[in-house]
């Protein structure tokens, strides 16, 4: 099979959107993500938002003034209780954008955080 590439096909046959799938090679599957990304308000919502839940944490002493977590299991809680308060970050993880809210905010807790946000 020849390889080209012409509209949204990859030399085989379309599967779905995002997803086309080589025929009668070894095959092998191709994804072509075309999702628009974060944007940078997205991402300031999600930095934000997750700023208050460390700060939230520190205050019930969960978490160390460094940012360091004192108690893992409790922040796993709190995170399960209150997706609710996590909405933009789940949002901009789901986005690809867990390193850019990392680079933000940085310590224990929020790699923590966002990787809990991102397993759900």
């Amino acid at each position: 099979m020849s390889d080209y590439v012409y509209g949204d096909k990859f030399g085989g046959d379309k599967i779905g959107r995002d997803k086309n799938v080589q025929t009668g090679g070894s095959g092998s599957t191709f994804r072509i993500d075309n999702s628009p990304g974060v944007s940078p308000a997205e991402l300031d919502a999600a930095v934000g938002e997750l700023r208050a839940f460390v700060a939230q944490l520190a205050r019930e002493g969960v978490v160390a003034a460094d940012g360091s977590v004192t108690d893992a299991g409790a922040v796993v809680t709190a995170v399960r209780t209150r997706p609710e308060r996590l909405r933009a970050l789940a949002r901009a993880v789901a986005g690809g954008a867990s390193d850019g809210v990392l680079a933000a905010v940085q310590g224990g807790v929020a790699t923590l955080v966002t990787a809990l946000v991102g397993g759900m």
